[in-house]
């Protein structure tokens, strides 16, 4: 099994990567950075030596591509599975999701796993479970985490370059259910990982305080733009889930409302999501910068 891990931040990544790094054959490390980190990445390659392969950009090329080069990367190598990972994601157990690779990766037709990174039975999580049952009808999940079968990955289609980030991973999975390949999900497999920022914020009517999870102006412009995107391509297949009704819906009146209630830098955010539904209808894609 292969891995690979998107951006470069902080020291916090180091000790994400020691969750998993030592329990696979190499390690990618694709580096999106305008800067390359130096401190982490000696600090990996002291670690990890020669099990590290480190690619960098010198610019943010997007999810989509780093992805790409990294299953690239291990196609050369000649691996059949990847591990993608996300910069501020961390395994409670790696060594029960290999289990888990172990026992289905003979079963036809399997193009991803999923791991379980929304918390879902986190409470009563035994650490001693070991279990790898898992479920079959999730149609798409978040890429950290995932497990990707390379033997698939060309028919499948490559990662999106034209969404940049946002959305790439569902897009990929929607292709996943389209060629009728699977995705499996264990539920007992438990990943810590960090979606969004979370903020203390307070209800402009009620008062109210709650943490709330919120994007940046510049993910609202990726997410409302790319939502219309799978919506126009996918709406057809998977009409509850992307109907463009629905994704209007969800993009224009409940985000909206979310941002005008509860959330801080509202006009750039409400100004970007509008931006993005303009770049759809002129078929504007790529990287887009706001400011």
């Amino acid at each position: 099994t292969g891995t690979m891990v998107r951006f470069l931040a902080d020291d916090t990544i180091f000790e994400n990567i020691l969750t998993y790094g030592n329990y696979v054959d190499k390690l990618i490390v694709v580096d999106n950075s305008l800067k390359k980190n130096n401190l982490l990445i000696d600090r990996l390659n002291e670690v990890f030596e020669s099990k590290l392969i480190y690619i960098n950009n010198n610019d943010n090329l997007g999810i989509a591509t780093a992805l790409n080069q990294a299953c690239d990367k291990a196609i050369e190598l000649q691996f059949k599975w990847i591990l993608t990972m996300d910069q501020d994601s961390a395994f409670i157990n790696f060594e029960h999701y290999k289990k888990c690779l172990e026992s289905i990766k003979e079963f036809p037709k399997v193009a991803l796993l999923a791991a379980n990174t929304d918390k879902e039975g986190f409470s009563t999580f035994d650490k001693d479970n070991l279990d790898c049952s898992y479920r079959d009808d999730k149609f798409s999940v978040i890429t950290s985490a995932n497990i990707v079968n390379l033997e698939y990955f060309e028919e499948i289609g490559r990662f999106n370059d034209k969404l940049f980030i946002d959305m790439v991973d569902y897009d990929y999975c929607l292709r996943i259910n389209i060629k009728k390949f699977k995705i499996l999900y264990f539920p007992n497999v438990f990943v810590e990982h960090k979606l969004g920022e979370v903020h203390l914020r307070t209800n402009i009517f009620t008062r109210k305080k709650k943490y709330k999870t919120e994007h940046n102006a510049q993910r609202a412009y990726y997410i409302s733009r790319n939502s219309l995107y799978l919506s126009k391509n996918y709406g057809k297949y998977f009409s509850k889930e992307f109907g463009m009704l629905h994704i209007l819906n969800i993009v224009f009146i409940h985000d909206v409302t979310k941002i005008l209630l509860y959330e801080i830098d509202k006009w750039n955010k409400l100004k970007a999501k509008f931006i993005g539904l303009y770049h759809f209808i002129i078929n504007r894609y790529g990287k887009y910068n706001l400011k």
